[in-house]
């Protein structure tokens, strides 16, 4: 798998305790970052956990939407606040509304939520479609759709993360099954790696960058003497 950096894209752990044994299992796996939805005061108190073990901390909001405007809100409220935003889409109307926000990093499909893609969707989407080990692992159904939408994905060539999802150590897999997961969906390996390397760490430093000002707008990077 050679020098890449591997990132869990969404981790939820319940209290500071777990998170601290979801990092060390992080760091033993051969992650290099991990990518947490947590209240910030949980995040600031894991900075440093996390670096004892040798991980760069990303923060993550997790939205939930029915509609469009639930979508418009809350990237609006978040977007300035953490690393990276999803959204979980519960209706097709979100999701497509979702798909197509330059604010949003990716779009969430999940068992418990909205897990059906179609072609004009696929037309109208510029930006990732996030897709879960905790599902594909714990629910037969999800795992189908899952097939099928990755199968439209690489028809399209679109943009596709494999996140964890995990709340514990247990949950978590290291990188190498982790990609055999997503090729076994149907996507190449070099394809199935990035989802979980050159993806997602491509867009955490984009919108760290953005976030400390060294991007004043999109494609235009602010030059430091």
């Amino acid at each position: 798998m050679g020098s890449r950096t591997f990132v869990d894209f969404w981790i939820r752990p319940p209290d500071v305790t777990i998170a601290k044994e979801m990092c060390k299992r992080a760091s033993e796996l051969g992650y290099s970052a991990l990518v947490v939805e947590a209240p910030k005061s949980m995040l600031d108190e894991l900075k440093g956990i996390a670096k004892e073990y040798g991980l760069e901390l990303y923060s993550k909001a997790v939205i939930s939407a029915k509609t469009r405007s639930d979508v418009l809100k809350m990237v609006t409220k978040l977007r300035h606040s953490y690393d990276a935003i999803a959204v979980h889409c519960l209706t097709r109307d979100a999701a497509l509304v979702a798909l197509r926000d330059g604010r949003v990093d990716t779009v969430v499909f999940r068992a418990n939520g909205f897990m059906t893609i179609d072609k004009h969707m696929l037309s109208v989407t510029r930006n990732s479609i996030e897709l879960t080990l905790i599902d594909a692992i714990s629910d037969r159904v999800a795992l189908q759709k899952m097939r099928g939408i990755v199968r439209l994905i690489d028809a399209k060539g679109l943009s596709v993360i494999f996140s964890s999802c995990a709340s514990n150590p247990v949950e978590q897999r290291g990188p190498f099954e982790t990609s055999c997961i997503i090729n076994a969906f149907g996507l190449n390996f070099e394809r199935s790696l990035d989802a979980i390397s050159t993806v997602p760490l491509n867009i955490l430093l984009r919108n760290r960058a953005k976030l400390s000002g060294e991007i004043v707008q999109e494609g235009v990077w602010l030059v430091k003497g």
